[in-house]
């Protein structure tokens, strides 16, 4: 709940709070219409991820033949305790200390490959995950973070 103190005696003081809380209404409308396109992404992830909070609620519902993503932003690659099926170059990623920033993460979903290969150094790593998403990755690491805070 937002209090906005009425203009009086405390002068300078209300004004501020009055024009901070402004400020956070103006920064959640902004955040919203990508929070949104990053919850319609999902349902493309769903088939194979689901994000499940660690008191085991499940906050986005998924498959689970890849890891939980429950807590991605900037986690370590490959990191998900309960995932055993990391191919090698992520578990090389993991070893390199890769961690899941919002630029990591729309780089591996535009070419899971590629990125791969760039942050191991090894050409011929390859990623489990066969879908490319172009567009949007910004979004859905949004959504995500949303999720696990």
């Amino acid at each position: 709940m937002l209090y906005l103190a009425p203009d009086n005696a405390e002068g300078g003081m209300v004004k501020q709070r009055n024009r901070f809380a402004a400020a956070v209404l103006a920064l959640s409308a902004l955040a919203a219409p990508a929070v949104q396109a990053g919850e319609r992404m999902w349902a493309d992830c769903r088939t194979c991820h689901a994000v499940t909070a660690q008191d085991g609620a499940v906050l986005a519902r998924g498959g689970r033949s890849g890891p939980n993503l429950y807590g991605i932003a900037g986690r370590t690659a490959g990191s998900d305790g309960d995932f055993r099926f990391y191919s090698d170059a992520m578990r090389a990623a993991r070893s390199r200390g890769v961690s899941w920033t919002q630029d990591n993460f729309v780089a591996y979903l535009a070419n899971p490959d590629q990125f791969l290969r760039s942050v191991t150094g090894n050409p011929d790593a390859s990623a489990d995950m066969h879908v490319e998403l172009r567009q949007g990755g910004q979004a859905l690491f949004e959504y995500l973070r949303g999720l696990s805070q």
